[in-house]
């Protein structure tokens, strides 16, 4: 995409190229770097065809977290496992019995799952030694993608901070976890400021791509604290949530404020230098509806949004665990799967749809309910994500289950917005990400008694929760 200085997105200058990850029983979630890699140069090479504008950086919002080794000649040796990967979940159980993670997790913000490095590292040690053994460097997809144009990669606090290896304190590898991990800290990019960029592309992309061939490339941030900043929750009077293929709620807060009032299950990332980001993540959020628009006779999306607003809360009789590809905050079972209590043969698909939007927010509440024994009651929450788009009932089942009134963003690409917000910061344009408010759409108010309502129902999904998946 292409934004202006006020961070506005250009009419006509957006590219896109459309990509599934590998996925299979035992757990695989990745993607094949060479055809990400020729995606993103096919996107550029159409957004930079017209020479109209004088473009002053690149900025990335990129997918967290991810991985990949290469050789010393920085070709792949490895697919890249996406945080939703959950092969490694075997080194987690081995790595929480062999180590007190608590110091850990207070240092790098990060508990002990499947989505991040260490056991990730610890499983493909075990698993492909000679691959392991082989490996000059990991590096996130788009650092794979620097090294290809630039022959160096740049890599942000922000980005580092999704491995679970950055330490705060230090803003660098720490060094018990590349311990554990068994990587050196020169397999690994030194993290960068967020204004520290790289410039002056290798030739043959300076003459592909002439206007982008001498200004900065800043590194890339991760997407979640980009959705954040794009969407005007730059602080911790709002609170953002977010639904795609899968979901957050996070909140921006100083640091080291964020790192001293990190409560349990729970994560702490970084937005930059000065700013921790403060949440917990599903794995499952608009993935959910996708699989039962596979699995299901539904009706189209407009009658189906008709069908699910004729329904009463929690009227299904269906108590519901959405943990379809396992869970992340705030309980952290990667080996978790989805569980459907009270299914009859009068459940219809519409009532199975509306009990995992339910359930979905139920997660989020969870999620919410530990941030708010951290921040003030929030002046408004701002949802955005694809999954949210046009789901009205969604957004009010949200607003009902939070019991707070909930804000539609009115940025159709919040976190590619945020990328803009944190390049035209870093060029001088703007001095503060609050000088070019986001756009808003429709708030939806909580509706009387239906707080209530939910609040039982939450009850009963807990109980399920704790029967099969508390651990001792």
């Amino acid at each position: 995409m292409l934004f202006d200085a006020n961070a506005r997105a250009v009419e006509g200058y957006a590219a896109r190229r459309t990509y599934q990850a590998d996925t299979n029983d035992a757990g695989a979630a990745t993607l094949d770097p060479h055809a990400l890699f020729d995606a993103f140069a096919s996107a550029l090479d159409e957004i930079t065809a017209h020479n109209d504008f004088e473009i002053a950086a690149v900025a990335a919002s990129s997918l967290a977290y991810n991985v990949l080794g290469l050789d010393a000649n920085d070709e792949p040796l490895t697919p890249a496992f996406l945080y939703s990967d959950t092969q490694n979940a075997r080194a987690v159980e081995q790595l929480r019995a062999a180590h007190d993670w608590t110091p850990i997790c207070a240092r790098t913000g990060c508990p002990l799952h499947t989505s991040y490095l260490p056991a990730r590292f610890v499983w493909l040690r075990e698993t492909q030694p000679e691959i392991f053994a082989r490996a000059a460097r990991w590096v996130s997809l788009y650092e794979y993608f620097l090294r290809r144009v630039f022959g160096r990669a740049a890599l942000s606090h922000s980005f580092a901070a999704w491995s679970g290896m950055l330490n705060h304190a230090t803003l660098d590898w720490d060094d018990d976890v590349l311990r554990i991990a068994g990587v050196a800290r020169e397999q690994l990019s030194p993290p960068r400021s967020a204004a520290d960029g790289l410039c002056g592309l290798r030739a043959e992309y300076a003459t592909r791509w002439k206007a982008l061939a001498n200004i900065p490339w800043l590194p890339a941030w991760g997407d979640g604290a980009m959705a954040n900043i794009g969407s005007g929750c730059t602080d911790e009077t709002r609170v953002a949530v977010t639904i795609g293929t899968s979901g957050a709620m996070r909140v921006v807060m100083p640091l080291p404020k964020a790192a001293t009032a990190l409560p349990r299950g729970l994560w702490m990332y970084r937005v930059d230098e000065t700013d921790g980001l403060v949440g917990g993540s599903l794995n499952n959020g608009g993935n959910v509806l996708d699989y039962f628009s596979n699995l299901l006779q539904l009706p189209d999306p407009a009658a189906l949004e008709r069908e699910l607003a004729a329904l009463e809360p929690d009227a299904h009789g269906l108590t519901l665990l959405p943990f379809f590809a396992g869970e992340r905050s705030p309980g952290y079972r990667g080996d978790a799967r989805a569980t459907i209590s009270g299914w009859s043969v009068s459940t219809t698909p519409v009532e199975l749809v509306r009990a995992a939007l339910e359930a979905i927010a139920y997660r989020l509440a969870a999620i919410y309910d530990l941030l708010r024994t951290t921040i003030a009651p929030p002046r408004e929450i701002i949802a955005s994500g694809a999954a949210l788009s046009n789901r009205c009932v969604w957004l009010q089942i949200l607003a009902d289950v939070l019991g707070v009134a909930v804000t539609a963003s009115g940025e159709a690409e919040a976190s590619a917005r945020g990328a803009a917000l944190m390049a035209l910061r870093a060029l001088g344009v703007i001095p503060a990400f609050d000088a070019l408010p986001a756009a808003l759409g429709v708030t939806y108010m909580p509706r009387a008694g239906h707080f209530e309502i939910y609040a039982r129902a939450r009850e009963r999904h807990q109980v399920l929760y704790d029967s099969l998946l508390r651990r001792e």
